[in-house]
């Protein structure tokens, strides 16, 4: 029996020792884990979907939902040898089920917050930032750059800007990028909001300029040599990265809730499964499949190994109280988490765009209104079905 997921080196070695684990108390099946990056295993999800040759077990994010087909999956509810009574109602109503139909279950939960260095911290005289919001931000790395120029607050992997984007149109409106059926939610103000605040951040020194900033984006934060260094004190994080960025960091870290303004219409956190496991249509495991997918989510052995690498337990019964920087992380953003989540708002195709307009303005290319104005005809041609205009 195959499971295929994807993670880094501490999640892998947590999946690997649960396997173990199970391989020994069953004595009749033995798992092979195939292992990838997010983004190769969705690439590989999609040719395997195409072809009908989907693993027994297959990891997928609820990002992926728009796209997946679940005629390939089992419908959990039909299958005996897992119990569910443990997770939420509510996770399972907004993350498990398409087309009625119950797809994956959540092995973890993961939210979005801030993550920050405490050595930087106590450097600068920073307090705590569980409290803070953008405007806190702002003053406070206004604060460090005139301290130190070439020190600054606050940085963003690109990974990390669709959130900003789409979290601060919620906070500021209530709109969504786009509606439950598919049209454009958002208006041009909205998106010239979010690009005059990108500009601030720049403008205030509270972000390095992009020119500084766009070669160490695609790092992880602790490959970064600017964290390492602690030249850059702090930057927003999805809380099931944390584990490893903790190991490999030079310095201790710390968490705190993601920014939400008071007067905020909608919080416009992000909380949600770290993955769901499905169990293919084409398996001749089915039973043992199952029994495999009960034994990670509801076995306190296995909870215990596998720890908070996959975020905080789906199973409200294992979660256990400790020292980890994932679980307030994840309590914060589930306790004050968006009104809803349309997954096709996380689509390649929306990302990119956000991408690309982000960097257009922050390297001054365009201005925040014109951003605003050429975007939504981007927008426009997502919601059309067309895509990316020709030219």
């Amino acid at each position: 029996m195959t499971i295929m997921l994807w993670g880094n080196e501490v999640r892998f070695d947590a999946m690997e020792r649960a396997i173990e684990l199970y391989e020994r108390t069953d004595g009749k099946v033995d798992i092979a884990l195939e292992k990838g990056s997010y983004g190769d295993i969705w690439q590989k999800l999609q040719i395997m979907m195409n072809e009908n040759s989907l693993p027994d077990i297959v990891a997928y994010d609820y990002k992926w939902m728009s796209e997946l087909d679940d005629s390939l999956f089992v419908d959990i509810r039909g299958i005996d040898g897992i119990d569910r009574s443990s997770i939420p109602a509510d996770i399972l109503q907004d993350f498990s089920m398409k087309n009625g139909r119950m797809i994956g279950l959540p092995l973890g939960l993961n939210g979005i917050g801030l993550v920050y260095s405490k050595v930087f911290f106590e450097r600068f005289g920073l307090d705590d930032p569980s409290s803070w919001d953008w405007n806190d931000i702002i003053e406070n790395g206004r604060k460090v750059h005139e301290a130190d120029p070439e020190a600054y607050l606050l940085f963003f992997p690109d990974s990390q800007w669709h959130y900003l984007f789409r979290t601060y149109i919620l906070q500021e409106s209530g709109h969504h990028i786009f509606s439950a059926d598919g049209s454009i939610e958002c208006t041009a103000e909205d998106l010239e909001s979010v690009f005059s605040f990108i500009l601030e951040l720049i403008d205030t020194g509270t972000i390095p300029p992009f020119g500084q900033g766009t070669k160490f984006e695609n790092w992880l934060p602790q490959w970064n040599e600017k964290w390492r260094k602690g030249e850059w004190g702090m930057t927003t994080a999805s809380s099931s990265t944390i584990p490893d960025m903790a190991t490999a960091s030079p310095f201790p870290i710390a968490t705190a809730p993601y920014p939400v303004p008071d007067n905020a219409i909608d919080s416009g956190v992000y909380a949600a499964p770290t993955m769901l496991l499905a169990i293919s249509n084409a398996s001749d495991s089915k039973e043992a499949a199952a029994s495999f997918i009960d034994f990670l989510i509801n076995d306190s052995r296995a909870s215990r190994i596998i720890s908070d690498s996959f975020g905080m337990p789906a199973n409200v019964l294992n979660r256990r109280e400790g020292n980890s920087l994932v679980y307030p992380m994840v309590e914060a953003a589930l306790a004050d988490a968006a009104d809803y989540i349309y997954p096709e708002e996380t689509s390649d195709e929306l990302l990119e765009v956000i991408s690309e307009y982000v960097h257009l303005v922050g390297f001054g290319i365009y201005t925040a209104e014109d951003a605003a104005q050429d975007m939504m005809k981007r927008l426009g041609a997502i919601a059309s079905g067309q895509g990316f205009p020709a030219d």
